[in-house]
């Protein structure tokens, strides 16, 4: 195959995947805004040792902190809860139907439970104060009780066993289970149970002391209907005496008959009220305790079993932390509401009492006044015989009510000694042989996935961070300027033995450029690639004058300069490299000519550009002016009269002209050779040029009327996400197999 013929294959080959490009470019465009699933898995791929490095070092914690955990075992107690057949008091009118379903009854129970006065007792019962295992290194010395200990040590303490402590609901059963967590397997068991039997005591002294109170007032109204039978039967003698009836039959009396009726709906309608009236000065007491024993269905445990939790909680947290502690402030104000809740449902218990006890006296008063007119009736009909059938009922009103409030008063006493066994434990608590933490597994298995998640975080974190630019995608996104390709990173390697002859005869000072040292390599093709996009950028005829810059130093400008220059030579044009940085010059060194003489001595005038142009033999049709000595001011010498008119000689014997000039951010020599370039190159380098630098740069030479044709990203990795995204598998794997067809391609790294 002939030079000719190879470099009309390449240029067909560049024209293909410059319209492959033009076509990606466009789908890109078309999804703008969009992250695809594709784009978060490059993240990941990205930055996948940071997610790795979170993911281990959060596994190995995890592992190290299960491993350095105590063992704890837990214990466990079942209780059935037999509600539906328990009577509080022993008497049926006590208790006061609410309504409230079984499943509020058994959440009722099981707070109750959870309740500091059970954590007290349990704690003096077993006297966990003394016990290091429970009150560890502040264990309370030998004598000293637990209501001797200050009021912080005995809230620490009790939050120490509700901390430990879990009570739940077996679903659809009346059976609670009582679990208590300790490193000491043997303690454990004794909590659980002490729990379950103290529980079982508390809801019974709290019965008793219920029914003890209402029979002392139940007593103290038995007296009065004592006093009352006795005085009634002292006036049916004293009106014997008087009116000489010793025995009067009334039974065919139908007024006597109305008022037997009457007396015997007002005796009930007295015992009824009495009852009432009982459990209404109940209510009166205050008492939540008992007021909730009236009513179990009502809310009023829950709520201050909840409100000794938040004192013990607001007593703890004031003694450490202060009064203004915005925990100990939002206690506060949550104590404030439970007491106003407190005070609102025993408010509404109260009125409910009222509103019956006030029923209930109505009613009697009705009945008794009733009665009192059918006795006025039967003045009338027989003075004697009635009034004295009328005391004799009373006298038997009177001593009926007494025997029946004293019988009942009795079987509440017994009936509430025996009901107090509606509560009964079913499985006793025993001391457990396996511990069940720490779960050394399940952690690890958590520490995976909360790791995972955490490198993830991270890895997106670190991506919107960086600002750097990195494809030509954040070219056309941020800055608003066309991409014209991209340049692998290269490093120098061992050159293919078409090369190699070629340098047999080289200067030794040269250091050729990898277009021409690696033609086959995928970075050599990258600058054919940008050498088309350069040259179709441009409607009509192809741009002469090419002015390479970047935003800042070390980006790789004069790297891209030199390989430019050479790949277009290779078309067969004469092409002339002219090296405008003075202050820096670089191109020199690349090609080991001179510095001493150059485009300074031009400007200046004193030699001319003729002679200071050279050939390099290694390169057919190229020719570089070097920089040569720094003048005082290079941006003045660029911006004389003297460049233009070197420019324009330049472009009547070359056909291409390629100026490599300092950075734009740096000084201003980019800026002022703008005005003489038909296209200008921006160089950035791949995850080193930041965004706004770029931007800058673009913003000055747009602002002296630049002909931007684009951006070229410079120094992408090979192994990086990116590269892989424009090359797929045509990368650092396969590339010396497609350009040389022998599977033995070499391999770039970095330049």
């Amino acid at each position: 195959m002939t030079d000719n013929q190879a470099i009309a294959i390449g240029k067909k080959t560049e024209i293909e995947q410059f319209r492959f490009s033009e076509l990606h470019h466009g789908a890109v465009d078309s999804h703008e805004g969009q992250v695809s699933m594709v784009q978060l898995w490059r993240v990941v791929q990205k930055r996948r040792w940071l997610v790795l490095g979170s993911l281990a070092a959060i596994v190995l914690l995890v592992t190290a902190i299960s491993l350095v955990l105590p063992k704890r075992y837990d214990a466990s107690s079942r209780l059935l809860l037999d509600l539906e057949g328990s009577q509080d008091l022993g008497l049926d009118q006590v208790v006061m139907p609410i309504g409230i379903d079984l499943d509020t009854k058994l959440q009722t129970q099981i707070r109750i439970v959870q309740s500091d006065t059970i954590a007290v007792s349990v704690i003096k019962q077993l006297g966990l104060h003394h016990n290091p295992g429970f009150a560890g290194k502040q264990a309370a010395a030998t004598g000293h009780e637990f209501d001797s200990l200050d009021l912080s040590t005995r809230a620490r303490l009790t939050q120490h066993l509700h901390r430990y402590l879990t009570v739940q609901l077996i679903p659809k059963t009346e059976i609670i289970e009582i679990h208590f967590r300790s490193g000491d397997p043997k303690l454990a068991a004794d909590v659980a149970n002490a729990v379950a039997n103290t529980y079982i005591e508390h809801n019974f002294q709290t019965k008793y002391q219920a029914t003890q109170q209402t029979s002392e007032w139940l007593t103290k109204q038995l007296e009065d209907v004592r006093k009352n039978a006795e005085a009634a039967q002292e006036k049916v003698i004293s009106y014997q005496k008087k009116t000489g009836l010793l025995g009067t039959d009334e039974t065919h009396n139908i007024i006597i008959d109305r008022l037997e009726l009457l007396n015997k709906a007002l005796s009930d309608a007295e015992g009824d009220r009495i009852v009432k009236e009982a459990k209404y000065r109940i209510a009166m007491t205050e008492n939540p305790e008992l007021i909730a024993n009236i009513a179990p269905e009502s809310l009023l445990g829950a709520l201050y079993k909840q409100r000794a939790e938040s004192r013990a909680e607001y007593a703890q947290l004031a003694a450490k932390y202060g009064a203004a502690y915005p925990r100990v402030t939002q206690l506060q104000s949550q104590l404030s509401e439970l007491d106003s809740s407190i005070t609102q449902e025993i408010g509404k218990l109260r009125e409910t009492l009222r509103a019956e006890y006030q029923a209930a006296l109505n009613s009697e008063h009705m009945l008794h006044a009733t009665f009192e007119k059918q006795k006025d009736d039967a003045y009338k009909m027989n003075q004697d015989a009635i009034q004295y059938g009328i005391m004799r009922r009373e006298v038997e009103s009177s001593r009926d009510l007494y025997e029946g409030l004293l019988k009942k008063l009795k079987e509440a006493g017994i009936l509430a000694g025996l009901k107090s066994s509606n509560i009964n434990i079913i499985d006793q608590a025993s001391v457990p042989v396996e511990a069940i933490e720490p779960r050394i597994l399940l952690n690890i298995g958590l520490g995976c996935m909360g790791g995972l998640l955490f490198g993830l975080a991270l890895a997106f974190v670190a991506e919107n961070v960086d600002s750097s630019i990195r494809t030509p995608e954040d070219i056309e996104a941020y800055c608003s300027l066309p991409s014209l390709g991209i340049i692998p990173s290269v490093a120098m390697t061992r050159p293919d033995r078409a090369t190699e002859k070629a340098l047999a005869t080289r200067r030794p000072q040269l250091i050729l450029p990898v277009t021409m040292e690696h033609r086959n390599s995928g970075s050599a093709e990258a600058f054919r690639a940008l050498r088309t996009s350069l040259l179709l950028s441009s409607p009509g005829a192809p741009p002469q004058v090419i002015l390479v810059t970047s935003a800042m130093m070390q980006e790789g400008k004069s790297f891209t300069s030199l390989n430019l220059a050479v790949v277009l030579s290779q078309t067969g044009q004469k092409v002339l490299l002219v090296d405008s940085d003075m202050r820096r010059p670089a191109i020199n060194k690349y090609l080991g000519v001179s510095p001493n003489r150059g485009l300074s001595a031009c400007l200046a005038g004193t030699e001319d550009s003729a002679a200071m142009i050279m050939k390099i033999e290694e390169i057919p049709g190229f020719h570089i002016m070097p920089a040569g000595h720094m003048p005082p001011y290079p941006s003045e010498m660029l911006a004389s009269e003297a460049m233009p008119q070197l420019v324009k000689r330049w472009r009547e014997e070359f056909r291409y002209i390629v100026i490599d000039t300092p950075p734009v951010l740096a000084v201003t020599d980019a800026v002022v050779c703008a005005r003489i370039a038909d296209a200008i190159v921006l160089v950035a380098r791949s995850e080193k040029t930041g965004r706004q630098s770029l931007m800058r740069a673009r913003d000055l030479l747009k602002k002296a009327q630049a002909n931007i044709a684009g951006v070229v990203v410079n120094d992408l990795s090979f192994d990086s996400v990116e590269y892989r995204q424009y090359y797929g598998y045509y990368g650092k794997d396969h590339q010396g197999y497609y350009h040389n067809g022998n599977g033995n391609g070499n391999g770039d790294s970095s330049h």
